[in-house]
């Protein structure tokens, strides 16, 4: 009996984190950049059963399973649609690849989220206040004033009043070596994990001026994931009462 209290136990479990997930997941249908996350499930180790500890009929099964384990999430980095913004530092990724973002301890994250500005010193940054990773031919009290373009490369280049472009940096574009070498750090982040690396490119990519990346959730995906979840949690919590109400009974009748 107390193999179906673990199995029943197992199965919550699972179906919570499932839950979790698929909330963060509606939670954050209209974030800019952000990746659909999905939790896997695997069959645990079942334990033999011997003949000494059981008879076993020749058709009969001769294992009990232990229930189920949610694996680690799994991103989806499958491309989002486009939003015109009408930003001039607004960009987004068509293709592979993610902008590179600085922390204070210069520590790099990756992200889809192209949705950048100048701050009061005059530094591209995201919508954080991390610094944008980019080359700089010039350093930013030296931009002259004018129209900001981007181009496909994230070449970024300034055109003063009298028609006069001035090259003054790069938007620098990552890609990672495998893509599940990188794990979610919040706020449409990325980390690499240990031992993992991440090479500029500069070519599979198109840089797109004035654009957002939506997030790439299937919202009608979702709410039905959604709601099987939680039918199959409330079937598991069923199961487990009527486990402990049986476990009473049988007590009960060994007093």
């Amino acid at each position: 009996m107390n193999h179906l209290l673990n199995i029943s136990r197992s199965g919550i479990n699972g179906l919570q984190k499932k839950l979790n997930a698929t909330s963060h997941n509606i939670a954050n249908v209209n974030t800019v950049g952000y990746k659909e996350q999905t939790m896997q499930f695997k069959e645990l180790l079942h334990n033999p059963i011997l003949n000494s500890q059981a008879p076993i009929d020749a058709a009969a099964q001769s294992s009990i399973y232990r229930g189920v384990e949610a694996e680690m999430e799994q991103i989806h980095f499958e491309q989002g649609a486009f939003v015109s913004t009408g930003n001039e530092w607004d960009v987004a990724l068509a293709g592979q690849g993610f902008f590179g973002l600085r922390d204070e301890n210069n520590q790099l994250t990756l992200t889809r989220n192209g949705n950048f500005g100048l701050d009061e010193t005059g530094r591209v940054v995201n919508s954080q206040g991390q610094a944008v990773d980019m080359v700089r031919y010039l350093p930013e009290n030296a931009w002259p004033k004018g129209t900001v373009g981007i181009d496909q490369l994230g070449n970024v280049s300034i055109t003063t009043a009298d028609r006069r472009q001035t090259l003054v940096g790069k938007i620098n574009v990552y890609q990672p070596e495998n893509l599940n070498q990188l794990e979610a750090s919040g706020n449409g982040q990325y980390q690499l994990i240990e031992g993992g690396q991440a090479q500029l490119i500069n070519q599979g990519f198109n840089v797109r001026q004035g654009s957002l990346e939506q997030s790439n959730v299937n919202i009608a995906q979702s709410m039905t994931d959604l709601m099987v979840t939680q039918r199959a949690y409330s079937l598991n919590t069923r199961v487990l009462q009527s486990t402990d109400e049986l476990l009473s009974i049988t007590n009960r009748m060994t007093d």
